[in-house]
């Protein structure tokens, strides 16, 4: 996991730069980031290739970056960003689509939705990579997306990036059909 650097943490204005609703970003120098240090590990885990940063984003390094980054790209921003002097790439998903069924969903006072149900029909057949407007802290991918994003993870050994079932049902190898990343 990536976070903010000791010298920006007390910073408030540093989180101005990162929206999460799906609008393109711009910011004229690198936000620099860190890795998460478990200061409880006398030996740290070594860092994989795609990081969360916060929720609904991710960090590609350069190798996640050469192997998804053209199909990522065409549903939102790859954005530089320095992660100890080494240029890394802030993922901001700019494709949304209204996918969530919020009378159908679990949501609580507040309006939080703690488990979307989804109108599966308002999803693309195409390879889709999006957030929902209901639910900016999740990344979904359809079924198309998740088969060309493992073929390229498998490909290139990069580690980081799983998917969670979230709608559909779960195929008979018990593999998921659905979910977000």
């Amino acid at each position: 996991m990536l976070v903010v650097t000791d010298q920006d943490r007390l910073n408030l204005g540093f989180w101005d730069q990162f929206s999460d609703d799906g609008s393109m970003m711009r910011w004229n120098r690198r936000p620099k980031l860190q890795p998460y240090v478990d200061k409880k590990r006398k030996k740290q885990k070594p860092r994989a290739d795609i990081s969360p940063f916060r929720p609904g984003s991710l960090a590609l390094n350069a190798k996640a970056h050469d192997a998804l980054g053209d199909f990522l790209g065409q549903f939102g921003q790859l954005l530089e960003i320095d992660v100890l002097g080494e240029v890394e790439y802030y993922y901001n998903v700019t494709n949304v689509i209204a996918s969530v069924d919020l009378d159908r969903s679990d949501v609580v006072p507040g309006g939080f939705v703690k488990k979307p149900a989804f109108n599966e029909s308002s999803i693309p057949a195409q390879a889709t990579v999006f957030k929902d407007a209901a639910v900016l802290s999740s990344i979904y991918v359809n079924d198309a997306a998740k088969f060309e994003l493992e073929e390229r993870i498998a490909a290139s050994g990069i580690t980081g990036m799983g998917f969670k079932q979230v709608w559909g049902e779960v195929s008979n190898d018990g593999s998921l059909g659905r979910g977000d990343g």
